[in-house]
């Protein structure tokens, strides 16, 4: 089921951003889809406890944080090109290294949160050891919203189960 589960996943995001819905995009999306999910369905579904309507309600969570998550970039694009275009752009630059523990415990979480900071302008994710996360910040206001509300959020999604 968790290939399955994958593909469906996969699949259906692919069909409605792509727009097309020919015979050749269907089926490259159908090929890509089941060749991803065959690859990362350990990833997606390492909990074999979770039902289905938990992974209902972690996709639904997903979905939400994603929309967040894009919210989230459109403003630290903001700050980096505030910051990159202003004539005090020496005072506001405060490059850092930022190491902090995570609270989550799945894998899967940490993932998503390692990524979201690399996705969001002005921080990336230099390392994952365990529960330590190693973050280069571009200045003081990055710096400070690590690990925050993303972390928060991420919990609430994959954290928790029934």
């Amino acid at each position: 089921m968790k290939y399955l589960y994958s593909f469906i996943v996969l699949f259906v995001p692919w069909l409605v951003l792509s727009g097309k819905f020919d015979l050749l995009h269907v089926g490259m999306g159908i090929v890509c889809s089941l060749l991803v999910a065959y690859w990362s369905a350990d990833l997606l579904f390492q909990d074999r406890e979770a039902t289905l309507s938990d992974r209902l309600r972690q996709l639904a969570g997903f979905a939400g944080y994603t929309g967040w998550m894009f919210g989230q970039i459109v403003r630290a694009n903001l700050h980096v090109f505030r910051v990159a275009f202003s004539p005090q752009m020496h005072e506001l630059l405060a490059p850092r290294m930022v190491e902090f523990e995570t609270k989550l415990e799945k894998e899967l979480s940490r993932f998503v949160l390692a990524n979201s900071i690399t996705l969001t302008p002005g921080t990336v994710t230099v390392r994952v050891e365990g529960n330590r996360f190693l973050v280069h910040a571009l200045t003081d206001k990055a710096a400070r919203n690590l690990p925050g509300a993303m972390e928060r959020r991420i919990a609430n999604i994959f954290e928790k189960t029934s």
